[in-house]
């Protein structure tokens, strides 16, 4: 539980920002706030992997976005 927090709000920032440039792209604007929220991301992602002390797969997300909820719930 402890680099949950973490892996999920990295996973949101990553996502969220990759839209922002798609869409900083089609209307001819500069993505430079979105590309610093995907590096933002990735720090928290990496973050996340530092503090697990183990090797993170895929799978760790959707078990991490469950244990955020059932925190809150």
């Amino acid at each position: 539980m402890g680099y949950d927090y973490q892996l999920v709000g990295g996973a949101v920032l990553i996502l969220l920002s990759l839209v922002a440039i798609a869409n900083a792209m089609v209307e001819n604007r500069s993505p430079l706030y979105s590309v610093i929220g995907v590096l933002i991301g990735a720090g928290l992602v990496g973050w996340a992997w530092m503090l697990s002390g183990q090797e993170l797969t895929v799978m760790e997300v959707p078990n991490a976005v469950f244990r955020v909820l059932a925190t809150w719930m």
